[in-house]
C-alpha cells in the first residue's frame, strides 16, 4: 500500500499528511502526537486520530478528532474536523473541510483547497494551497491562507524523506503579523505493506507567526 505522507502541520485539513484520494474502498487510520515545543511534550501536545475512506477512485471522505489529553490549554476532546477530497486528475484534487463547533471549539470553520503533485528533477513535489473562512479559523478577520510545498524523495527501500515548506498568513495583512514560514523535515518508514511510521520536526524560519520553538510530530498510518 502506498502512502504519501510528510505534512507536519494540517490544521485546515482532516488528513494529517498530504495524500491524493486512494483507490475505491481504501481505508486509512492515522494516530499521532504533535507538539509545538519538543521540550514540553507533556504540556502542549495534541493527539490527533484520523480515519478516511475512498468512496470511489476520485472521492474520499475523512474525519479527524484532536484530543487534548497532553495539552494543558485544551479539553480532553478538543475538536472534530470533517471533510472530503475530489480528484481532478491522477495528480490533483480539490479539498473541502469543516471545523465543527463541538467540544472545545465554539465557532464553525471552513477551508477549501487545491492539491497537486508533480515530478521535478528526480523527485516528487507536492503542493497544497488552502483558504480558511469563518470564525472557527479566522476569528472573524480576513481570509486565512496556508501553503504547503513538499519535495519528496525515496531514501531507500523503506524510507522516504520530505522537506515541508509551510507558509501561513491572512489576506488582511499578508506580509504582516499573521505571516509564519516554517520548515518541516520528516521521513516515512515503511514497517510493512499496511503500516508506515512518520516522524519529523518543525523549525520556524521567518515571519512574526513562525514557530518559536522546535516542534515534533510522530504518527502511525495504517491501511485497512
Amino acid at each position: 500500500m502506498a502512502f504519501c505522507a510528510g505534512q507536519a502541520d494540517a490544521k485546515l485539513h482532516y488528513d494529517l499528511y498530504y495524500g491524493l484520494p486512494g483507490g475505491t474502498g481504501s481505508k486509512i487510520l492515522d494516530a499521532g502526537l504533535f507538539t509545538g515545543d519538543i521540550g514540553s511534550i507533556g504540556d502542549i501536545s495534541d493527539v490527533p486520530v484520523m480515519a478516511k475512506y475512498a468512496l470511489s477512485d476520485k472521492l474520499e471522505v475523512g474525519a479527524r478528532i484532536t484530543l487534548g489529553v497532553l495539552n494543558d490549554d485544551n479539553d480532553s476532546f478538543h475538536s472534530l474536523l470533517v471533510g472530503a477530497k475530489h480528484g481532478l486528475s491522477d495528480n490533483s484534487a480539490v479539498t473541502v473541510n469543516v471545523l465543527t463547533p463541538v467540544a472545545g471549539v465554539d465557532d464553525i470553520g471552513l477551508s477549501v483547497g487545491y492539491m497537486m503533485s508533480k515530478e521535478m528533477g528526480g523527485m516528487t513535489v507536492n503542493k497544497h494551497l488552502q483558504a480558511a473562512f469563518l470564525d472557527g479559523y479566522t476569528g472573524g478577520t480576513g481570509v486565512g491562507l496556508d501553503l504547503l510545498v513538499e519535495p519528496a524523495k525515496p531514501l531507500g527501500n523503506n524510507l522516504v524523506g520530505y522537506l515541508d515548506i509551510l507558509v501561513s498568513t491572512n489576506m488582511d495583512d499578508i506580509t504582516g503579523d499573521p505571516l509564519g514560514i516554517n520548515l518541516g523535515p520528516n521521513v516515512d518508514f515503511t514497517l510493512n505493506e499496511n503500516t508506515v511510521i512518520n516522524a519529523g520536526i518543525v523549525i520556524g524560519i521567518a515571519g512574526d507567526a513562525k514557530a518559536d520553538e522546535i516542534g515534533l510530530g510522530v504518527a502511525a498510518l495504517i491501511g485497512m
